[in-house]
């Protein structure tokens, strides 16, 4: 009867000890899957979901050729890429959120935060919300979604990025054209078959640059059809250099649409025109910028056009931009820049004149 009872006890001990490491082990495996937010190959990542509560969301998506697309139209601006993927790829976890502020963080992340899929190969592996910065402005708000359930873990945590002084939020944004390659022009200058530059407040300026053959260029004058003599073949070949990569600044997103309206109703600055040897055209208008506020030149002349920054039109009249003189004044250079004698480097064709000080 003793050895029974001895049997039941050892039985029972047994049974309690299996449920307590089964159920430490379940919890452990639980808590390492609520703070576990960071992907580190990430050059197996293939695609990335971003989406807001205010409706807005995005594919960040690796080609078969190893490029990124913005939902598979745009390339992807790669310094704003590699930034995330860096992210992503080394974001810890600080501490989890205190109990008492826990259900404010929960509500908070339930409104604002951004969905973040990640993919590696073609799978869903990780997925997790990105709200917004702690007090101190060093940590990040974040928890974990269960990718089987999609639903929101229990636990939310404070992130950071260790030997970074700041928070993650501003990284994981979901408006498209902060997203797109900011490039304008990008050819090898072998590929260039013209290069037009139409002045039309000053037609008489304007020309056509044609590469005819290998150290064979002619430019023509569009007012006259006149050819111009005496061409460098050495400063033809340095300025279609220029054009191997040139980007536009920004999206012009500061101003309304009726402010852009009326830029556009305006005579543009010059109109640039590159078509390559396959026949493919690049049109760009470019338009005097108004200065954000009232301003004198060091002249004393008081500006009535930005003297730094132009904005532009491109991609077949869809996008409206800026672009910076210091960056595309050399693509837009008087016709005596190419005629050999003249030893210049490219000077933009002028503004219009700034008017005088009042």
């Amino acid at each position: 009867m003793r050895k029974n009872r001895i049997a039941i006890i050892l039985v029972i001990l047994m049974g309690s000890l299996t449920f307590w490491f089964i159920n430490k082990n379940r919890k452990s495996t639980l808590s390492a899957e609520m703070k576990s937010f960071a992907v580190k190959d990430t050059a197996s990542i293939s695609k990335i979901f971003l989406a807001d509560k205010n409706g807005r969301n995005l594919t960040l998506e690796r080609t078969e050729s190893g490029k990124w697309t913005v939902n598979g139209k745009y390339g992807v601006r790669m310094d704003a890429l590699e930034t995330l993927l860096k992210t992503i790829m080394r974001v810890d976890v600080k501490e989890p959120v205190g109990k008492k502020a826990q259900d404010n963080v929960i509500k908070r992340l339930a409104t604002r935060a951004v969905k973040c899929e990640i993919y590696q190969k073609g799978e869903l592996t990780k997925a997790y919300y990105v709200g917004s910065e702690t007090q101190d402005l060093t940590g990040t708000y974040m928890i974990m979604i269960d990718i089987e359930t999609m639903q929101a873990m229990e636990r939310p945590f404070v992130t950071y990025i260790p030997g970074f002084e700041g928070y993650l939020t501003t990284r994981y944004f979901t408006e498209e054209k902060g997203w797109r390659d900011r490039t304008m022009f990008q050819y090898n200058p072998n590929d260039i078959k013209s290069v037009r530059m139409e002045i039309p407040y000053n037609p008489s300026f304007g020309y056509e640059l044609t590469v005819k053959g290998n150290n064979d260029y002619e430019i023509k004058m569009l007012s006259d059809n006149k050819v111009v003599a005496n061409i460098d073949p050495l400063a033809v070949k340095q300025y279609l250099s220029y054009f191997q990569i040139l980007s536009f600044e920004s999206f012009e997103v500061d101003l309304k649409q009726n402010q852009i309206d009326s830029v556009l109703k305006s005579q543009p600055i010059n109109i640039l025109t590159v078509t390559d040897k396959d026949g493919k055209v690049n049109k760009v208008k470019f338009f005097a910028r108004k200065p954000k506020k009232e301003s004198y030149g060091k002249d004393g002349l008081l500006l009535k056009f930005d003297e730094e920054r132009m904005d532009a039109l491109m991609n077949n009249g869809v996008d409206f931009v800026m672009v910076q003189f210091y960056m595309f004044g050399k693509v837009m250079p008087t016709v005596d820049y190419f005629q050999k004698g003249t030893n210049q480097s490219p000077q933009p064709v002028n503004l219009p004149v700034n008017k005088p000080k009042a």
